[in-house]
């Protein structure tokens, strides 16, 4: 369970915007709509390009006070949410004060852009990642309780189909299909768990949501590999060859990509170890690999 958690937001894969600083873009339309001062436009700018340079903290600098001077902007809110999330992300997983911080905050400007707007897909995304990584730093009995409500946000989310995308390969419905795979893989199927949890796994839906995935962005590593762990998983657990076969296929084609984050080296590495241990997929998680099943006992007692 805590691993399904923590897959959910971690194999979201960091993805990161890649824009043209030198010669800003025209304003997004949300923010057009806004009718920021020339200041205003200014400091998003130096936002959006700090972003693009992966200094989040700085960033959210200018992020925040444009959100602050402009309270009703859901679009504000989820840009700075993202940026905490994706600071906490960067932490080692050895600062667990900095990334419970981080992932707070995070989830705080989530649900912040969601009050705003409840039919905004981008702000469902950033409020159950958020919720998913949070608990994850706060462990097994916290992670528990939020299973049912992360599920019914992946639902809402994918009904919602945001269409924001940073460009051809990093869109935030494919991130959510990505997550929601991860999801529903590394949680447990039985009867105890849904008992337990409010939700249980389901590897069929984990396959086609990640399918739906690579139909947005064959070209990322993490989503191909993704492919190749549901598929394993499924192999492994109902003995089925074919599956196996898949699997293996999709994890030797996620080798051969080329690189567009900077997790695709780590996500390569694990292809190549689940290849070899084939029977470690279902609890597969980039950060480590976990057992679903203990959850049942952690949170009996």
């Amino acid at each position: 369970m805590i691993g399904g958690l923590r897959a959910a937001g971690a194999c979201v894969a960091l993805a990161l915007a890649r824009l043209a600083v030198a010669d800003p873009a025209p304003l997004p339309a949300p923010l057009a709509a806004l009718a920021l001062s020339p200041a205003e436009v200014e400091q998003w700018n130096e936002g959006l390009a700090l972003e693009t340079r992966e200094s989040f903290a700085a960033s959210n600098r200018h992020y925040e006070a444009l959100a602050n001077a402009h309270p009703d902007s859901d679009f504000l809110a989820w840009h700075v949410a993202r940026n905490h999330w994706r600071r906490g992300e960067r932490l080692p997983i050895d600062a667990k004060e900095e990334r419970r911080a981080a992932f707070a905050a995070a989830r705080e400007w989530a649900e912040r852009s969601l009050a705003q707007d409840p039919r905004c897909g981008e702000c469902v995304f950033w409020t159950v990642v958020s919720i998913g990584r949070l608990a994850t730093t706060q462990g097994v009995l916290t992670s528990a309780r939020v299973a049912a409500p992360m599920a019914d946000l992946f639902e809402r989310g994918i009904a919602l189909a945001p269409t924001s995308r940073d460009n051809e390969w990093n869109t935030t419905l494919g991130n959510l299909y990505f997550a929601a795979a991860a999801f529903y893989r590394v949680l447990p199927e039985g009867a105890w768990s849904e008992a337990l949890l409010g939700v249980r796994g389901d590897k069929d839906r984990a396959l086609d949501y990640i399918d739906r995935a690579i139909a947005i962005s064959p070209m990322r590593v993490d989503y191909q590999v993704e492919r190749g762990v549901v598929l394993t998983c499924i192999g492994v657990e109902r003995n089925d060859p074919s599956a196996l076969e898949r699997g293996r296929r999709a994890f030797e084609g996620a080798r051969k990509l080329p690189h567009l984050l900077g997790t695709d080296t780590i996500d390569q590495q694990s292809a190549e170890l689940l290849l070899a241990k084939p029977e470690r997929a279902c609890g597969y998680q980039r950060d480590g690999f976990i057992d679903a099943y203990r959850v049942k006992q952690a949170d009996a007692h």
